[in-house]
């Protein structure tokens, strides 16, 4: 299995970690890949050439490319370091971390052995997983998952944490994917769905909410703060409705049912 995501770190907050946890990820992958955006090159250069010299599959964005143009080089460089039947681990690195760095460990790498046959599986939190975000992430998020419902008939998770994919079903996938923001990773979903490739799904607590780890805050005190924030209101709504849009966009109107 190939691990991949897109890297973005320029002030090195993460290295600590991703130095202890290293050898761990080298072990349960067979390759870790990562698409640098061109802040963390310039600011955490030091480190993206120690992940070069540990033998780390490097891709340096240019400057200005977008979330969604670093999630496909993400995606495009795990394929070229996978063998055919190969399957693609794609996450967030800060989720990724901070499982390996909870008494989540063990659950996270178990279920990669579990579910490396799917193709393509959306690791969704859970109920408990979802009782440590703030309401507001929370009730938007969900929302979007509510429309989805509403024209498909299927609920699941379109902000996804975390992908398991075949190698084929990502090639599928990279092959049409264009959109730019956040909403990339929807898109993929919604682009499997079309293809007719198996969209399945796994509620885990893994992914429970990382920030007060990395912040180093207390947890209900960062999210009392964050749901009493109208600037965090509106970013989710920023990230979260362009995912509603798309559902509007002719190439995926043949998901829609028939009411």
């Amino acid at each position: 299995m190939i691990l991949t995501f897109p890297y973005y770190d320029p002030g090195g907050r993460y290295n600590h970690a991703f130095h202890r946890h290293l050898q761990t990820l080298q072990s349960a992958f067979d390759a870790v890949c990562v698409s640098v955006a061109s802040p963390t090159r310039k600011g955490n250069a030091g480190f993206v050439r120690y992940l070069e010299a540990q033998g780390c599959g490097v891709f340096d964005n240019p400057a200005g490319a977008t979330i969604g143009d670093q999630s496909r080089e993400a995606l495009r460089l795990a394929l070229a370091r996978a063998q055919a039947g190969q399957p693609i681990f794609f996450g967030f690195l800060d989720r990724i971390l901070f499982a390996l760095e909870t008494e989540w460990r063990w659950q996270f790498l178990q279920d990669l052995t579990v579910y490396r046959t799917a193709e393509f599986l959306v690791f969704e939190r859970s109920q408990a997983s979802w009782d440590t975000h703030p309401a507001n992430y929370r009730e938007i998020e969900q929302m979007i998952s509510r429309i989805f419902e509403l024209f498909s008939g299927r609920s699941i998770e379109l902000m996804p944490c975390a992908l398991l994919l075949s190698y084929d079903a990502a090639s599928s996938i990279l092959s049409q994917s264009r959109s730019p923001s956040c909403e990339v990773w929807a898109e993929w979903m919604l682009l499997a769905m079309k293809n007719g490739i198996p969209v399945t799904t796994r509620k885990v607590d893994w992914l429970a909410w990382e920030h007060p780890h990395w912040q180093g805050i207390d947890p209900a005190e960062l999210k009392r703060c964050r749901e009493a924030s109208p600037d965090e209101v509106v970013k989710r709504i920023e990230m979260n409705v362009p995912v509603a849009l798309m559902l509007a966009e002719g190439r995926f109107r043949q998901l829609g049912v028939s009411l």
